[in-house]
């Protein structure tokens, strides 16, 4: 009997995991801050605020810089932000070393890419769109558009996006959320320990760097099945 090679579907989170965009988080939150006459936050203090979406990463940065924000002002400030993010997605943001050519290698290998974030949808699919990764990346799920990781749901809408069908299902992140959306999907976890997040001892692997963890993807491959 000939042996059948089997699909792989791989889905990522975006920040922290596959590009660095702190910088631009941070820039276009600081501006917002200033405009209502607020204190800037340092990168390092923006990078423990993000993993939640737009609005959670506003509500607490405005608890950071003084007193929390008025119910009916958090919307407004949101979108402030959005718009100072999406009027220059890329800017100073960055593929992690190894990113790239770990995408491409993936293709090459058979696996099928997406993206499972909880970033705003229309910022994430402009980040990816400059990137150039629109080609390997054909989908794109935001918590925004359905319901926040850790709920299963956005992978879950992912994977059914990508047709995933019998093969290994693999959801790569950096954070303690990503690994438990990958738990409560059922969902093979891979934890990047380089991003913006900690580790909570819900992943099944755990790689230090990008390209390990690619060339790791690569000589595993999806698996035959004879």
């Amino acid at each position: 009997m000939l042996a059948r090679r089997l699909s792989g579907w791989a889905v990522f989170d975006l920040d922290g995991t596959l590009v660095d965009t702190l910088g631009d988080i941070a820039s276009a939150l600081n501006r917002v801050l200033q405009k209502h006459d607020r204190e800037s936050l340092p990168k390092e203090e923006v990078k423990d605020l993000v993993g939640k979406g737009p609005r959670i990463l506003v509500e607490r940065a405005w608890i950071r810089t003084g007193r929390e924000a008025e119910a009916g002002r958090l919307g407004n400030f949101t979108r402030e932000y959005l718009a100072e993010y999406l009027a220059n997605p890329k800017g100073k943001s960055r593929p992690f070393p190894g990113v790239e050519d770990g995408l491409q290698r993936l293709i090459l290998r058979g696996w099928k890419l997406g993206v499972c974030t909880n970033k705003d949808g229309v910022a994430a699919r402009a980040l990816i769109r400059e990137l150039g990764w629109d080609r390997w990346i054909r989908v794109v799920v935001s918590g925004g558009e359905t319901v926040r990781k850790p709920d299963a749901r956005p992978l879950r809408w992912a994977l059914d996006q990508l047709r995933a069908g019998r093969g290994r299902h693999l959801y790569v992140g950096d954070s303690g959320i990503d690994m438990e959306t990958a738990r409560n999907a059922g969902v093979e976890g891979v934890f990047l320990g380089y991003g913006y997040g900690r580790a909570n001892g819900m992943e099944d692997r755990f790689f230090s760097s990008a390209v390990e963890m690619f060339s790791w993807m690569a000589r595993s491959g999806p698996g035959v099945c004879v």
